[in-house]
């Protein structure tokens, strides 16, 4: 007898061979101290606070930059820094608990958005949003087109005609186009600067200039801005409120920008360890009264003492309570101090 031929069997019809497939990842939710869960706006980021995993985890909030330029910065914009650890030139200890920390390049920021011999509107439109660990505000990289028809013969082209860092203002965002200008107004946006003559009373301003010319040199810290109250054009003088409550004049024709800095809950961030600050470059401070009567007015003694009469600094003077403002700048209309006991 002749051997049957095999079945075929058609590998259509077959089922499948059943493959395991790894459950994909949740990722947990972040919980916020403000109830949110993600955060939209790159130049206002909210405050994540993870689950406890560890004791250092429990403290932690850090601010969510997730919505910030992954990559390093633009090279031909940035310069060496080189630390100092506290010492001066002679490499005595000038400056206390400074140390270590992580290696960083500077980022190379404008200031003045414009020169003064620029006449005209300076444009620019923002290509990324980026994290610099030099300062508490976000910096904004800008790309300004240029007329090569306009440049004079011979002169070269720089990296900084075309490309420019800038301290970030708030409510911006990626592809918008900035206007600065120190010979004419242009529109009340935020991001967009020119001198404080041109602006509205009432609005609020950042990286202003002292010095016309100079650059900015009020409010670049993260989330402040001051307010514009009035302008003195006899005097040529622009009277400001900054965020401390004190109110001072700024020549009139002194470059502001409009709105606030980026980053406004910087101040709601908390390290949760130690070690977070050592990367900072921060080193543990150490109290008067744990040191030898070498180091410091406080130090010395048998056990647990007092200061011993009143706080004093490690060079002997008065501490706490002090008056350290000599002679009051005339430029200043109301100190801080003053206006801290006004709004009691």
């Amino acid at each position: 007898m002749s051997e049957a031929a095999p079945a075929t069997v058609d590998a259509e019809a077959a089922p499948a061979k059943a493959i395991y497939q790894k459950p994909k990842k949740v990722r947990k939710k972040m919980v916020t101290w403000y109830g949110a869960r993600i955060s939209t706006d790159p130049t206002a980021p909210i405050v994540l606070r993870r689950r406890p995993t560890t004791p250092s985890q429990r403290h932690t909030a850090i601010i969510d930059k997730s919505w910030l330029w992954r990559g390093g910065p633009l090279k031909g914009l940035t310069e060496g820094l080189r630390k100092t650890g506290g010492r001066n030139n002679t490499g005595r200890t000038t400056v206390f608990w400074r140390g270590g920390g992580n290696k960083h390049r500077y980022r190379i920021v404008d200031f003045k958005r414009t020169l003064r011999t620029y006449q005209g509107v300076r444009t620019g439109v923002i290509e990324r949003i980026e994290y610099d660990p030099n300062r508490t505000a976000f910096i904004a990289l800008l790309r300004h087109p240029v007329d090569e028809s306009k440049r004079a013969e011979g002169e070269k082209k720089q990296l900084s005609d075309y490309l420019s860092y800038i301290i970030c203002p708030q409510g911006v965002k990626v592809g918008q186009e900035l206007e600065a200008s120190r010979t004419q107004q242009v529109d009340i946006k935020p991001g967009n600067a020119m001198p404080l003559k041109f602006m509205p009373v009432g609005t609020a301003v950042h990286n202003i200039e002292m010095t016309i010319g100079k650059g900015g040199q009020l409010c670049r810290s993260a989330g402040t801005s001051a307010q514009l109250l009035e302008r003195d054009e006899t005097k040529g003088l622009a009277l400001l409120r900054m965020t401390s409550k004190e109110q001072r004049y700024v020549p009139l024709l002194a470059m502001a920008t409009v709105g606030a800095v980026s980053n406004p809950n910087k101040k709601n961030e908390v390290m949760g360890k130690a070690g977070r600050n050592r990367w900072k470059g921060k080193r543990p401070r150490v109290r008067g009264v744990a040191m030898n009567p070498v180091d410091h007015p406080h130090g010395g003694g048998e056990g647990k003492k007092g200061t011993g009469g009143p706080p004093l600094s490690p060079w002997g003077k008065k501490t706490k309570g002090m008056k350290t403002v000599r002679k009051l700048s005339p430029l200043i209309a109301l100190p801080r101090w003053k206006a801290k006991r006004m709004s009691r």
